[in-house]
């Protein structure tokens, strides 16, 4: 989901000429976000009962399959990935390696939003921590322009 920061023109022409460093520099807020919303979503995630799980397993294991971990066990992120064409963006990305679910990420982007709807849990989770995102990354933003501006 992306994370709006609203700035001016000629501030966001500055950001550019120093991509690499910027994108960089945003690291650090976007895992944090990234972080927190794999935590909430931890709390949101379905859970089967462990009978059902242990039925699912000796089911599978008589047709000779074996089961996907649990999927609340299955979290991950991965990142950061720097698009350093056009639009420039970072991202990272935290979601569950289960059928049931998939990824979701958290970036920084100029330029055109890709729109892939997630799990509901997930949606919620960064919902929630959205907000931590914005603010992380708009104080990078304005002590990268303060530091750079002299």
């Amino acid at each position: 989901m992306p994370v709006r920061v609203r700035l001016d023109a000629n501030k966001i022409a500055a950001l550019r000429r120093n991509a690499r460093q910027v994108l960089r520099k945003l690291d650090a807020p976007i895992h944090a976000a990234v972080r927190q919303t794999l935590d909430f979503s931890s709390f949101l995630v379905p859970r089967s009962a462990p009978w059902e799980r242990a039925m699912a397993e000796e089911a599978a294991r008589d047709a000779g399959e074996q089961l996907p971990p649990p999927l609340a066990e299955s979290g991950f992120i991965s990142g950061p990935e720097y698009n350093l064409g056009r639009p420039l963006s970072t991202s990272w990305t935290a979601g569950y390696e289960h059928p049931e679910a998939g990824p979701i990420h958290e970036g920084f982007h100029w330029g055109a939003q890709i729109v892939s709807p997630p799990p509901h849990f997930l949606k919620k989770a960064f919902r929630r921590s959205r907000g931590v995102a914005r603010k992380g990354v708009a104080q990078v933003l304005a002590a990268y322009l303060k530091q750079h501006s002299r």
